[in-house]
């Protein structure tokens, strides 16, 4: 065999070892990308109009729409959990008289498109922004950025990376958790108040878990809520109407 020849298999082996490299990352991440939390039948049920809320679905994005909006709130889902698991939380905040929008992001991981809520929250009404676990990093990240048109950031069972400082927020800042949570890390959570408002607002759901702030059942590592779902989204509602009556 020449030399040429021994060059040419050497190339042609590491172009087979790149492309069964490749094929195996593909599948490993197709496969991670197809394991997230779905939505309940309870969540799949509220994704309709009816009684005076118009449901619409675009680009991904889910959007209730009551009659005569006073205000909207933007909610960013929390890690790997379906977009359309936090339905039924939607729908009642919509009912309440808010445009509420829930931002679908890519591969379920909102820390890769933080800036979903920017196609909607404007100067025309007020906003609030709602995030879920990693939902609330994004919601964070997006409201430090963008203060002059954000009025309101609830953060639920979550709390704002090292790089987003909140702390001169002119808008109410609540964090929402239970004290039945087992996925939050309650050491960082408490270390982030130094990156929220003075005036931030902290409530402790006595019964409530991690994941029932949307509905999609139990996630991994958290323990069994002592209250219901609508229990503990009872606090997201009452915080809504605290922030903007």
């Amino acid at each position: 065999m020449t030399e040429v020849e021994k060059k040419i298999k050497r190339r042609d082996r590491i172009v087979r070892i790149l492309l069964i490299l490749l094929i195996i990352m593909g599948v490993g991440f197709y496969v991670y990308a197809r394991d997230y939390y779905r939505a309940s039948m309870v969540a799949e049920g509220a994704l309709v109009s009816g009684d005076g809320i118009t449901f619409e679905e675009v680009n991904g994005d889910l959007i209730f729409t009551p009659s005569t909006p006073k205000g909207g709130v933007v909610i960013y889902p929390g890690g790997r959990v379906s977009e359309r698991a936090y339905g039924h939380l939607a729908r009642k905040i919509a009912a309440l008289g808010y445009k509420t929008v829930i931002v679908k992001v890519p591969f379920k991981l909102s820390i890769l498109e933080n800036g979903a809520a920017k196609s909607y929250v404007n100067d025309e009404m007020p906003w609030i922004l709602i995030g879920h676990s990693l939902g609330g990093v994004s919601a964070s990240s997006f409201a430090q950025k963008n203060m002059d048109t954000v009025d309101g950031l609830i953060l639920l069972a979550s709390y704002p990376a090292q790089n987003s400082d909140l702390s001169s927020a002119p808008f109410p800042v609540y964090s929402l958790v239970g004290d039945k949570d087992q996925v939050v890390d309650f050491e960082s959570l408490q270390e982030a108040q130094d990156r929220l408002p003075k005036s931030f607002e902290g409530v402790v759901i006595r019964g409530g878990n991690h994941g029932s702030f949307g509905n999609y059942g139990i996630q991994k590592g958290d323990s069994l809520p002592d209250i219901s779902f609508d229990d503990q989204q009872q606090y997201v509602l009452d915080t809504l109407l605290e922030i903007l009556p």
